[in-house]
């Protein structure tokens, strides 16, 4: 063999042998300010590190977040958080965060981040992130770091199908998890070797909406015409390749394609072809011997894993399981009795056309909230049998949560969580209640209940549309975060439908969308005009249809609307809030306000659209068309 073609294939093997031996990619983001040495935050931070490796490896989720003072004054704090993946071992998780660690505090000529006021870092096992600011339950969808695969696949249109499904699976799956985190696998047809496998992950201090948006968004960033591909973003990552990757306990990944590495990715247009073929001859030469051992230890590993695997990309819903959880809803008449003291007068909460409310405490102390329908209630067993269907699947922090129900001869209970603070509309339409609801509190109102919202329409298990979104359906916990409650008229509709009509209108007048109240028809866009008159009420402190003949407003969305069109929108802001409230916050929240209550459903932005409006100061808000039938409706509709 010639020298020159020796040394060649010698390169091309050495370039194999070095790439089969790196670790998985790491991705890691330094920003913030640069600060000088000796300074206190150094060692604050190193010792935070310290606690949130030791933390989060001893944790049964393995996610520890903290935070640590660094000095009283001026007041300065670090805040920082580490995760693992669930499926990895406690000492794993050690071991990635102990060298995550070290790494972005190393100086940057050795490829740390140096001193920098805050980093992120991302292994294959685990995140690592700090910074001078406080970060948790904010989501950040800035890519650090996006990978892919060499090799194009062999029926591009079929496998971007597989893996958008299995993408789309799986993130629904981790934003509805607990720890954040999910995997799956889609089976190939007809060559079952030719599965893709999935896995889709989001820091823990996200919310289900949030996290389901920051996976959403990082599928864009994929090359789904490539075989394998990964995308890590500040919140969230998503990867997905044609072997198992998330158990290193059962199967080793193959070697990482070289666009996972600097320079990787980039086509050579010479002595490509000659170098595949020299990799393919001394692949052959090395591995015939030994090829019979190798794929027989394949063969059982993978019959090992198949039988142990279990994750699969969507849940069935199984009519045993429903059954099993109405069951364990159901409470005695008795416990119920005796934590109201039997209904007493001085237990009662208040009373609306459904019957009354009333505090209780169970024997654990607990504290509870139980409806009592009236026997003269038009909301009757269909309606409370549909807020507890829908109550017990439903799971977020916006919602108010359903402990039990009791059907006893003439009782029909319902008991939730008690939220001290009571509903929206006994402080924001009484002169002395609003004081407790200064702007910060009321544009926490205001996101949470589209937090809420979104959550029903488009991130639960299952599509909601609440029907009948008002203040006093607003309930507030002893911390002022809202929580929707209500659903005794709730509308269920599967994953792919958008509308429906009904002939039996109920509702609240004053709320509902006009093409609802009088046509009967109704969509989640209904709900988003509900929530148009209820941001408008929020930020004016009035009630959308005055009763007062004193007041001299008379229709709210009328007299916000004039006001608007006049340029002089912050004239309605609340006046008990005096100037303590951000200007450009009040405009934005009264132009969305006024987009939602568009005489059009298909003028009116979505949830998640409202969402992104409300957290994004960039976002650049339409300008609002007067509401047609804003007076000919509610002067129809006022009592």
């Amino acid at each position: 063999m010639p020298p020159t073609v020796y040394s060649f294939f010698l390169l091309c093997l050495l370039q194999i042998i070095f790439t089969s031996s790196q670790l998985e990619p790491i991705f890691f983001r330094c920003f913030g300010d640069s600060y000088a040495a000796p300074r206190p935050y150094d060692s604050v931070v190193r010792r935070l590190l310290t606690n949130l490796t030791a933390g989060a490896s001893n944790a049964s989720g393995l996610y520890y977040a903290q935070s640590a003072e660094v000095s009283a004054s001026p007041p300065s704090e670090t805040f920082g958080f580490a995760q693992c993946r669930p499926d990895v071992s406690q000492l794993a998780c050690t071991s990635c965060l102990t060298k995550s660690a070290g790494m972005v505090t190393a100086d940057s000529a050795n490829g740390g981040c140096g001193r920098r006021n805050s980093a992120y870092l991302a292994q294959d096992q685990c995140l690592l992130r700090y910074s001078n600011r406080s970060f948790f339950g904010i989501v950040d969808q800035t890519v650090v770091g996006t990978s892919s695969g060499w090799q194009n696949a062999s029926n591009p249109a079929d496998f971007m199908l597989r893996i958008s499904s299995l993408l789309s699976n799986i993130s629904w799956e981790a934003a509805a998890a607990e720890s954040r985190f999910a995997v799956g696998v889609v089976s190939g047809t007809p060559q079952p070797e030719q599965s893709i496998y999935g896995m889709a992950w989001c820091t823990r201090d996200l919310s289900s909406s949030d996290c389901f948006r920051c996976l959403q968004t990082s599928t864009g960033n994929l090359s789904m015409e490539l075989v394998g591909g990964r995308v890590t973003a500040m919140s969230c990552l998503l990867r997905f390749e044609n072997y198992v990757f998330f158990d290193t306990t059962f199967i080793s990944p193959p070697p990482p394609s070289p666009k996972l590495f600097p320079g990787a990715g980039v086509r050579n247009t010479g002595g490509e072809g000659e170098c595949r073929n020299a990799r393919t001859f001394f692949i052959i030469a090395i591995t015939e011997g030994v090829a019979l051992a190798v794929l027989t230890g394949i063969f059982l590993v993978l019959l090992t894993r198949k039988m142990k695997l279990s994750i699969t990309p969507t849940i069935p819903e199984k009519k045993e399981e429903e059954i099993k959880t109405k069951q364990s809803l159901l409470l005695e008449v008795g416990i119920i009795r005796a934590a109201t003291s039997n209904f007493s007068e001085q237990h009662k909460l208040g009373e609306g056309g459904f019957g009354a409310v009333y505090k209780g405490v169970l024997t654990d102390g607990q504290e509870i909230a139980v409806k009592r329908l009236s026997k003269a209630s038009g909301q009757g067993v269909i309606e409370l049998k549909n807020e507890v269907i829908f109550v017990a699947k439903l799971q977020h922090r916006n919602l108010v949560r359903l402990l039990g129900c009791c059907l006893d001869n003439e009782e029909k209970l319902l008991v939730y969580e008690f939220l001290p603070n009571k509903s929206l509309d006994k402080m924001l339409f009484d002169s002395e209640g609003k004081k407790q609801l200064d702007w910060g509190v009321r544009f926490r109102i205001i996101e949470g209940v589209a937090q809420g919202l979104l959550y029903l329409h488009e991130d639960s298990r299952l599509r909601v549309i609440h029907c009948d979104l008002k203040a006093s359906n607003i309930l507030l916990d002893g911390n002022m975060n809202p929580k929707i409650s209500d659903f005794g008229l709730a509308k269920l509709f599967g994953i792919d439908d958008a509308e429906g009509n009904t002939s039996r209108i109920a509702g609240t007048y004053g709320y509902m969308a006009p093409e609802y109240a009088l046509r009967g028809f109704f969509s989640t866009k209904s709900d988003v005009y509900s929530y148009g008159v209820l941001v408008l009420e929020i930020v004016t402190g009035l009630r959308n249809i005055s009763l007062d003949e004193y007041m001299d407003y008379g229709d709210l969305l009328s007299y916000v609307w004039e006001n608007w069109k006049e340029g002089q929108a912050l004239q309605t802001v609340d006046p008990s809030l005096g100037d303590r409230f951000v200007y450009q916050q009040a405009l934005k929240c009264i132009q969305i306000g006024l987009l939602c209550i568009q005489e059009d459903p298909a003028q009116r932005p979505s949830m998640a659209s409202l969402v992104v409006m409300l957290s994004s100061s960039s976002v650049s808000l339409p300008e609002p068309l007067m509401p047609a039938f804003l007076h000919t409706l509610h002067k129809d509709l006022r009592y």
